[in-house]
């Protein structure tokens, strides 16, 4: 029995992992826009900050992940993010790349990033990465949007409020959203829609709002004791939908840090910049990609590394 326990916390942390990588993924579909995640309406001030020292940058790049999210047919690339884990401070950092950004593939030419994954796998698409942020990038995690719905139906839903009646629809997307408002339990397919729902006047300001709301509520659900009885069977499933290049005994040693983390210590940011149109070699044919503004780019890095809050965005 003892032994049973003292598995609980390990096992939950792994779950923890996995769900807090699933919940990411909805933050890489924000168009590059403003800075971190805000607390939700209604919800305490945020504490004034306080000056204190950055934390080191790590040149092994052991502390960061690649993040790619796959569609519906797991070949092409739905979203992209690189998360740095701040052991000093305990928190995570994730920054959305777009995907329409200009890479130069191999063999290739010039093409949209979003390219990278479908002509080469994750090896193609880690190395493009790196290239554009200039900074190592030792792990990664490939997954899908099936796969987020999937694990919040394990964990038996999420409790939360929906604030207002959510509406909308994109046929090219497959996305449906139709949700009422009120107090109730998201299954994986409203999950989806609650966060990434932005078709309101707040746009990308409210939706980082309600995926902040989002991830406190699914890891209030992750620590109740019903769902406990079910993570073994979770944790398998878990695993059987994320690729990644970690081995077991890594992923215990991840779960064991970011056990107990709090979504206050998950902040994200986007790489700003413009719409330029420019020939893709690949597509053979001239397309609409997102050019990121150098000092930006270098800002958002810098932050994800160190955790210095880059400069205001730009009006």
């Amino acid at each position: 029995m003892f032994a049973h326990r003292t598995r609980q916390p390990v096992l939950r942390g792994l779950v923890i992992l996995g769900l807090l990588l699933l919940l990411v993924l909805p933050l890489a579909f924000l168009r590059p826009g403003p800075g971190p995640v805000v607390p939700p309406p209604g919800g305490p001030s945020p504490a004034p900050a306080t000056v204190t020292p950055p934390a080191p940058a790590i040149p092994s790049g052991d502390a960061r992940f690649l993040i790619v999210g796959l569609t519906q047919d797991q070949h092409r690339t739905d979203s992209i993010i690189v998360a740095q884990w701040d052991e000093a401070h305990h928190e995570a950092r994730i920054l959305g790349i777009p995907r329409d950004i200009a890479v130069t593939l191999y063999g290739i030419g010039t093409t949209k990033l979003v390219h990278a994954y479908a002509t080469g796998g994750i090896g193609r698409a880690r190395a493009a990465v790196i290239k554009l942020l200039d900074v190592p990038i030792a792990h990664y995690f490939v997954f899908s949007l099936p796969a987020m719905r999937h694990l919040v139906d394990l964990i038996g839903g999420v409790s939360l409020t929906v604030e207002k009646r959510m509406v909308y629809a994109d046929r090219e997307q497959g996305l449906f959203i139709d949700l009422q408002p009120g107090p109730q339990v998201l299954n994986g397919d409203r999950a989806e829609q609650y966060l990434r729902f932005r078709n309101d006047p707040d746009g990308d300001i409210g939706r980082i709002r309600r995926q902040q709301h989002f991830v406190r509520a699914a890891l209030a659900a992750l620590r109740h004791p019903a769902v406990w009885i079910r993570l073994p069977s979770i944790l398998e499933a878990a695993r059987s939908e994320i690729d990644t290049d970690l081995n077991k005994r890594q992923l215990l040693g991840w779960a064991g840090r970011i056990e107990g983390l709090s979504s206050d210590a998950i902040s994200a940011y986007t790489i700003e910049g413009q719409p330029v149109d420019l020939y893709d070699n690949l597509m053979h044919m001239q397309l609409n990609f997102w050019q990121p503004d150098p000092d930006d780019l270098r800002a958002k890095v810098h932050w994800l590394l160190t955790g210095t809050p880059p400069p205001p965005t730009k009006p």
